[in-house]
Order: C-alpha cells, then structure tokens, then sequence
C-alpha cells in the first residue's frame, strides 16, 4: 500500500467512486484520506493525461441533442478538476510511552 493523500471535493455535487473492491464517499468539503494508488485511479492524479479518468467517470463526452452528436464534455474537465489533494504527514503523538520501562 502507498502513501495516504487527503482528497477535499470542492464541487457542489456528492461523488461516489470504487477502487479495489473498497466504496469511497467524497462529501463536497470533507476531506477523505485515500491511497496514492486510488487517487491515480479514480481522479488521474499525478497524470498529465487524465483521459482515462475522465472516460472512466463518465465525463468525457456529452451528447448534444441539437447535432445529435457526442462532443466533449468540458464541464466534466472543470468537475475533475475540483478535487485538490494534499499530502498526508506520519506524525508521533506525544505523550507517554505506551509500555513502561523497566527500572532495574
């Protein structure tokens, strides 16, 4: 398992994806800690390319019912967009250790 990143969706809208058999919830404004891994997979993070996320989301192409056609789908770009990712910290906690040592 890779790093955790924190992803906050900044779009108006709930978004629900999938990665490897787990159901995420991202609430607009709330941050959800996710793999690396994940975050490629369902947002394209890291790739300059993100097509395939795009087209996996369902928000590359929309039909225009006036051309009968498909075209691209440039809000679907700005919605992908909307998710920042911040990078998560390992922090030790302060405090006691949590097995007491020995006094000889």
């Amino acid at each position: 398992m890779g790093r955790t990143i924190f992803v906050t969706n900044t779009n108006d809208f709930h978004h629900t994806d999938r990665y490897d058999g787990e159901d995420y919830e991202f609430p607009p404004g709330e941050k959800v800690a996710i793999t690396e891994e994940a975050a490629t997979h369902m947002f394209g993070r890291n790739l300059v390319d993100k097509s395939n996320a795009l087209q996996r989301l369902g928000w590359a192409m929309k039909y225009d019912p006036a051309t009968k056609n498909f075209e691209e789908n440039l809000e679907g770009a700005r919605n992908l967009a909307r998710f920042v990712f911040t990078e998560s910290m390992l922090v030790e906690a302060l405090g006691r250790p949590s097995v007491e040592p020995e006094i000889a």
